[in-house]
């Protein structure tokens, strides 16, 4: 039942890449690798990070393509970068298709930050994660 229900969501958000949008405005330029300080779900986001790593971001036509290795695990995704909210929404899985999930992360002076959770897992507890513009 988990697998039936993340297979539709993940088709569920890859129909949603090709359905055509607006493009963005100005060109956000939110390309380029982050340090990523992140709190598991039900983790105090105000206590000790519970992992770090670091993010990539790269133009994909409309889209952004991610790769984030956190913890010596690998994660890759897709998703829309909305100028005018200034809010990155990204799908995720990890490299070995274990685990899959969401991301929303609001624009901040050097980085991004905001939620995360996982598909079919975690009974819908909500991770955070705060992403740093590396320099």
């Amino acid at each position: 039942m988990i697998k039936h229900a993340l297979r539709s969501f993940l088709i569920l958000m890859t129909v949603a890449l090709f359905v055509p949008g607006p493009a963005l405005a100005g060109g956000a330029d939110i390309a380029g690798s982050y340090a990523v300080a992140g709190w598991d779900p039900g983790s105090d986001p105000s206590g000790p990070k519970d992992y770090e790593g670091t993010v990539g971001l790269t133009a994909w036509g409309e889209a952004w393509k991610y790769r984030g290795e956190m913890d010596g695990h690998v994660y890759v995704g897709v998703g829309f970068f909305d100028e005018s909210a200034g809010t990155l929404s990204l799908s995720f899985t990890s490299e070995d298709g274990s685990e899959a999930g969401v991301t929303v992360l609001k624009a901040t002076g050097d980085g991004f930050s905001g939620k995360w959770v996982f598909a079919g897992v975690g009974n819908g507890l909500t991770g955070r994660e705060i992403w740093t513009r590396a320099r």
